[in-house]
Formats: C-alpha cells, structure tokens, sequence
C-alpha cells in the first residue's frame, strides 16, 4: 500500500465518523446543530491544504443527489470518483480567478477535496455531473435489489 492510499483511508474513515456523529446530533437536537457545527465546521475547513466545501444529500427511492458548493473552482480540473456507496471530488481554483484575487483566504488552499458517503448505493456507471454557477450537482440512480428466482421441489 502506498502512502498516499493510506491517508485517504483515514481521511474517508475520519469523514466517515463525522458525518455520522453529524446526521446523530442532526436527528436529536436540530435546533441547536446549527450554532454547535458552525464554529466545527470554520476550524475543520481546511484539511491537509484543501477546503472541505459545503454539501448535501438528497435520496429518494429512485435516485440519489449530492450537491456540493465549489466556488472558484475551475470546471475543468474537477475530478470526480464515484462508487456505488460514496463519491469523492478533488478540484483546484481557476487560475483566472487565483491571478485576480491572490490575497483571499480561500485562495490560500490548493483547492476542493471531499468525500461523501451516500446513504443508499448507486448505480455508478449511471451517474452524471453538472457544474454550473459554483454549484456541483451529482445524480444516480440508486440500485435496485437483484435477485434470481428459485424453484421450490
């Protein structure tokens, strides 16, 4: 195992802990989630040189959304890796944008990174991206159960 692999272990581990520490806090007290996590999320946003953007989740029996906030990205170097239980992005700021506005603070990260575990499996060979405006949007279908039938003697 390489290094690199290693790390992206843990941090999908790490990822994977929070977001379910998250959705429990979520589902016990929704009023206060927001003024606890806000602060959390400022301290964590820049993880090994890369901003964590904002996302969400959005299932239903047909379909799976993940919608991720990449302002400044650069459309072109999105990379986006997708399985049937998560979805990892990596994506650096346009040059454009970085040679116009170099002493802003989001420009002091190399990028966008994320992982997200999605709460059903995919389809992922089915899965399309959309960036537009800042805003990532990933659909897939989820995947449907498969079985054989059996003959009873």
């Amino acid at each position: 195992m390489m290094w690199g692999e290693g790390f992206e272990r843990i941090e999908k581990i790490v990822d994977q802990i929070v977001n379910r520490i998250v959705r429990d806090i979520s589902r016990e007290v929704p009023r206060i989630v927001e003024a606890t996590i806000s602060p959390i999320k400022t301290a964590v946003e820049i993880v090994a040189g890369y901003r964590r953007p904002y996302s969400e989740v959005y299932s239903t029996d047909d379909e799976v959304t993940v919608v991720i906030e990449m302002p400044g990205a650069s459309k072109e170097t999105i990379e986006i890796n997708v399985n049937e239980d998560y979805v990892n992005i990596h994506a650096k700021f346009s040059e454009e944008l970085l040679n116009q506005a170099p002493r802003y603070s989001i420009f002091k990260s190399k990028g966008y990174r994320l992982s997200v575990t999605l709460p059903v499996k995919i389809e992922e060979k089915d899965a399309r991206a959309i960036y537009k405006d800042g805003v990532l949007v990933i659909k897939a279908p989820v995947k449907k159960p498969k079985g054989v039938s059996i003959k009873v003697e």
